[in-house]
């Protein structure tokens, strides 16, 4: 009987240990990851923790590249910020802009969607883990990393674990930040060169057929109408936008850009759809891909979202 004692004791003392190490693990990684001075996890620290702009930007890739935030800064007279993360989609949106609603009142919310934005990926719930560091800071946070998996919310318990895979990328962006997705560009990550000279080289550039198969993602589009009411009811400026493709016949009657766009006339949204711009499409010197401008090309969309909000009085 006294073996059997003393082996529990043994284990309960094991994983007193291991809870304390737990713990002090996840301290210190905590106070490593509030360091960063740029990249996606300071970009939404910022958002969810302190940020306190006029105008707040989201999005994925196409939002952190397209979206010039110093030159809206200086042209509107209004701080800005641009919160995009490349690879994200409404999934992490919807949580951020609800915790900084919580927070305070912007004076205009920019949500950048693509025209594939409503349909289903397991990837995008995958993709919320860029969230874990923030488990149990609220609601909106807390119930966005349940989404992963059933099993996250108690693998988050671990605070070691929600800084894992991350440790690498924190102290890149603690010791070696970048001037992208910082403080400095206010957010805006932008991409240099373009695709001229691929176009010279193989004559013309191949567009990925469709996926034929169609799958609304259901939650995207509750999260969608409840994030446009919560908005329109705290009496912020709402813009939902879509930035220029280089092939502008590229998914025209897309079954989720059709729905989109419904979602959002029902509502009331203003929605710059610049999808099909011809202004952008077909001209290689604007886009670092088929679908992400380079420096040049996001600044001239940018100027032109700015003749947008100041057409439409948005503030």
């Amino acid at each position: 009987m006294s073996k059997n004692i003393v082996f529990v004791s043994k284990c309960l003392c094991f994983i007193c240990l291991l809870i304390i190490a737990d713990f002090v693990a996840g301290a210190v990684l905590n106070k490593l990851f509030y360091k960063q001075k740029s990249g996606k996890f300071f970009t939404t620290s910022h958002a969810l923790k302190d940020g306190a702009e006029d105008i707040v930007i989201f999005g994925n890739s196409h939002a952190a590249q397209h979206f010039n935030a110093p030159i809206m800064k200086k042209e509107l007279h209004a701080s800005v910020f641009n919160f995009g993360n490349q690879g994200q989609s409404l999934l992490y949106v919807y949580p951020v802009v609800k915790s900084i609603l919580d927070r305070y009142k912007p004076k205009l919310v920019i949500i950048n969607v693509d025209y594939t934005e409503l349909q289903y990926n397991s990837d995008d719930y995958q993709r919320l883990s860029i969230l874990l560091p923030y488990y149990t800071l609220n609601a909106h946070v807390d119930s966005a990393i349940e989404m992963i998996d059933s099993k996250e919310r108690y693998k988050a318990l671990s605070s070691s674990y929600r800084y894992n895979s991350i440790i690498g990328y924190s102290l890149l962006n603690t010791f070696k930040p970048t001037l992208n997705k910082s403080y400095i560009s206010l957010g805006y990550d932008p991409v240099y060169g373009d695709i001229c000279a691929n176009l010279q080289q193989e004559g013309s550039i191949v567009v990925q057929a469709p996926d034929q198969r169609v799958r609304f993602d259901h939650h995207k589009i509750k999260e969608l109408t409840d994030l446009i009411s919560t908005i329109q009811k705290q009496g912020v400026s709402l813009l939902i936008t879509t930035t220029p493709l280089y092939n502008d016949d590229v998914k025209k009657k897309n079954p989720y850009a059709l729905k989109m766009a419904s979602i959002l006339k029902g509502a009331h949204v203003d929605y710059l759809n610049d999808g099909h711009n011809p202004g952008f499409a077909g001209n290689c010197k604007l886009f670092s891909d088929l679908t992400h401008l380079n420096d040049t090309g996001a600044t001239e969309w940018t100027n032109r979202v700015i003749q947008y909000i100041k057409q439409k009085r948005f503030f």
